[in-house]
């Protein structure tokens, strides 16, 4: 090894057997000249020059977790990473369990990187006794940081189908949403655990429950897309697309009289009760006149930024 040995954490184990791959050509004609700093070049080429071996080892594994800290993002010592662990682990629960141990602190310091995840879930692929549970405050931890991050949603969501666990879905899908009533993803994941939860149908009274707690949420904040798609949703997935009186009259009570084509357009409460609305009208072609009335507002008045859009369901209406 060269003298920049030193820069590499060894953690304790040998690696002067270990000729390091060098980075880069080093080519002098090179339009941009990358900077590599000695540190990097050592763990980069210690790193890769165990993986061109295939080596399965502690100081490989320790390598790994070095190469990692330096690029977060770098799938293949993810992968290699990986490929160690299976086969010098196999089912060993506690092993596997330090290895999660390892993840979680890592994780903390790295909310956006996508690699995390998948590496994850590779691991409770492999673990003789994955839990929920364990995975659960790493989870709560990062929606804390950031209640929109996609990456720990989307994990959230495969843990959800992995284990089959829905128990607490709804009320931390709820909790989210009295925290932010804004939060599209805590909408967008209430509507998946229904739709995994129930293959074919939910509870009658659950339904009931769910029309009437979106119902609320649309009150305390009557333009907010998120919640009236969910209620959209409900209708559509749950219940055949028919929209009763009821709703026709709460979605109404936001909209003034916008349909009484009054001189001066109205200030309405909600765009979306009125998209809504223009929605339900279009099903049917005794309500053609109002459906577009209401699309006419959106363009002319309420939603003008989607004006061509708008334009185009007036055109799409047959009468």
């Amino acid at each position: 090894m060269t003298e920049t040995a030193s820069l590499f954490d060894t953690g304790g184990y040998n690696y002067d057997d270990v000729e390091p791959l060098p980075i880069s050509d080093d080519q002098s004609d090179g339009l941009c000249q990358i900077l590599y700093d000695d540190e990097y070049r050592q763990v980069m080429g210690i790193a890769r020059a165990l993986f061109k071996n295939q080596e399965v080892s502690d100081r490989a594994l320790h390598a790994t977790a070095e190469t990692i800290e330096l690029v977060p993002a770098f799938y293949t010592m993810w992968n290699y990473r990986f490929q160690i662990v299976k086969q010098l682990f196999g089912t060993d629960e506690a092993k596997l369990n330090a290895e999660l141990d390892w993840l979680d602190e890592f994780t903390l310091n790295n909310p956006k990187n996508y690699q995390i995840w998948s590496y994850r879930q590779a691991l409770l692929g492999i673990h003789p006794n994955p839990g929920f549970l364990r995975e659960l405050p790493i989870l709560q931890s990062m929606i804390d940081d950031d209640t929109k991050n996609y990456h720990v949603w989307s994990y959230r969501r495969w843990c959800v189908n992995f284990f089959q666990g829905f128990e607490h879905e709804l009320p931390f899908a709820s909790a989210l949403i009295s925290r932010d009533v804004y939060n599209n993803s805590a909408w967008c994941h209430r509507m998946f655990v229904l739709k995994s939860q129930f293959k074919s149908r939910p509870p009658a009274d659950l339904i009931t429950t769910e029309l009437h707690y979106t119902k609320a949420k649309i009150e305390l904040a009557p333009q907010n897309i998120s919640s009236w798609n969910y209620l959209r949703g409900l209708y559509s997935e749950y219940l055949e697309n028919t929209f009763d009186p009821e709703i026709i009259a709460f979605a109404r009570s936001f909209v003034a009289d916008v349909f009484e084509l009054p001189q001066t357009p109205p200030q309405i409460l909600s765009s979306y009760a009125l998209e809504m609305l223009a929605y339900i009208y279009s099903q049917d072609l005794e309500t053609f006149a109002k459906a577009r009335c209401a699309y006419k507002a959106l363009a002319n008045t309420y939603d003008p930024i989607r004006k061509n859009f708008w334009d185009f369901k007036i055109r799409s209406l047959k009468a």
